[in-house]
């Protein structure tokens, strides 16, 4: 059996093409010793993101938007690391924020920034079964909901936590069409995941 190589890393940043990707999967499916490669690298991604300081992820634009791309997902791990650790002292927030870290340390994730309004940045992480989405925004209206449509059905996922930045961990939501952010009758923020 031919084994990953240098692909597994690439894959746990999210840099290989997409029919790549789909041959990584299918060959983690039935090997065990890349897919705990897999893992490992997208954890040292996460430790070593939690060495920079966090800002505000850039809409991709052009065709370099694969390297943005790396690099806003290098920043989000550095948001994701850093309110961990923050959360920790704050009882059953940070009990919710462990079982996010644990399941985009134990599973092999796609991301999307939301296209949203001036102030207002908004990251979806989601395992690439459809298992969880981790929703963080900073700038997002107080008591704004996150919507999830997978086909014709929306469906209400929630309110995101009222921490800085603010977030929403979602177990079971399937392969969404689109994540938005809602707050009263507005959708500030809206994007689409790639599986």
């Amino acid at each position: 059996m031919n084994h990953l190589d240098d692909d597994a890393e690439l894959y746990a940043l999210g840099l290989t093409e997409r029919e790549r990707s789909a041959e990584i999967e299918a060959h983690l499916a039935a090997c065990p010793d890349c897919r705990t490669r897999v893992i490992a690298a997208e954890a040292a991604a996460a430790a070593l993101a939690s060495t920079l300081p966090p800002m505000p992820a850039a809409a991709p634009r052009r065709a370099w938007w694969p390297a943005l791309a790396a690099a806003a997902a290098l920043v989000f791990a550095t948001t994701t690391v850093t309110e961990g650790i923050a959360v920790r002292a704050r009882g059953a927030e940070a009990a919710r924020t462990d079982v996010a870290l644990t399941a985009i340390a134990s599973s092999h994730f796609g991301h999307t920034t939301l296209s949203a309004d001036p102030g207002v940045v908004v990251k979806a992480l989601y395992a690439r079964d459809g298992a969880w989405c981790y929703v963080v925004a900073t700038g997002a209206p107080r008591g704004a909901h996150v919507m999830i449509r997978r086909g014709t059905a929306t469906r209400d996922a929630g309110a995101l936590g009222d921490g800085s930045p603010a977030t929403l961990f979602l177990r079971q939501p399937g392969r969404a069409d689109e994540v938005s952010i809602v707050a009263g009758e507005r959708v500030v923020a809206h994007g689409v995941p790639v599986y």
